[in-house]
């Protein structure tokens, strides 16, 4: 697992979307970015993280969050 993975998706989760996150990451980034790199971490742990449009955490999404 790659720590800086938990970090993209904490950002993403915090600010309810990648775009939001994206301009709240305090270091540049951009959303293809972080849109592949949360798609690896759903790919590690074998589940969706949240639903993209509308935003919504799923249940592994939740716990992991908090």
């Amino acid at each position: 697992m790659n720590i800086h993975h938990l970090e993209l998706f904490y950002y993403v989760a915090r600010y309810e979307g990648i775009t939001e996150a994206v301009r709240n990451i305090p270091y540049g980034i951009q959303q293809p970015a972080v849109s592949g790199q949360v798609i690896q971490l759903e790919e590690f742990l074998g589940t969706t993280l949240f639903q993209r449009r509308p935003f919504v955490l799923s249940v592994a999404g939740q716990e992991l969050y908090s």
